[in-house]
């Protein structure tokens, strides 16, 4: 009779754990972590489960590959999704984080000589003109970010930097752009 209890209870441990396994390979497929990133004009989705380094050390910030955070403008206080008079919606719109309203901008795609996933976070921010004309476009490439920086598009959040629209930080995301 001992045999049949530790039997049936194998038997049950095991439907527990193909359970667990097969619930979690749900979740994950119902549950990506990808977000959107813009790179030569065109929308990826990169894989945000991955590693934050923060403080990263200078040999790993120099392999980085710049990853453009543009933040949007927003009065204090806002909270939830926003829609620019152009139509527009963030890519994260509203969502926690240090920036909760913003794009991004890769400078390169897998295949390319400039690609990694380590990216190096540089910090934007589109002006409030900009971003309340009802021709706003968002920035989708790196050119398009140099000509925007040119066109005076972003505000001069780092005054006494060489480039004043940009602050690179020490922060790194491991984020690969996924299929």
């Amino acid at each position: 009779m001992f045999h049949m209890h530790s039997r049936a209870g194998g038997l049950a441990g095991a439907a527990v754990v193909l359970t667990l396994l097969l619930v979690g390979v749900h979740a994950a497929l119902a549950d990506p972590q990808t977000e959107s990133v813009y790179a030569d004009g065109q929308t990826y989705q990169i894989n945000t489960g991955a590693a934050v380094v923060f403080d990263a050390a200078p040999g790993l910030l120099r392999r980085a590959s710049p990853i453009y955070i543009i933040g949007f403008p927003v009065a204090a206080g806002t909270t939830g999704p926003i829609r620019l008079p152009s139509g527009y919606q963030p890519q994260n719109n509203g969502l926690p984080s240090p920036i909760p309203y913003h794009d991004h901008v890769l400078v390169a795609t897998p295949g390319q000589p400039s690609y990694g996933a380590p990216l190096r976070v540089v910090q934007l921010r589109y002006t409030w003109a900009y971003a309340d004309s009802p021709n706003f476009v968002p920035v989708k490439s790196y050119g398009e970010l140099v000509a925007g920086e040119a066109a005076g598009i972003f505000e001069a959040i780092n005054p006494d930097a060489a480039n004043p629209y940009e602050i690179w930080t020490a922060t790194v995301l491991i984020r690969p752009i996924v299929p």
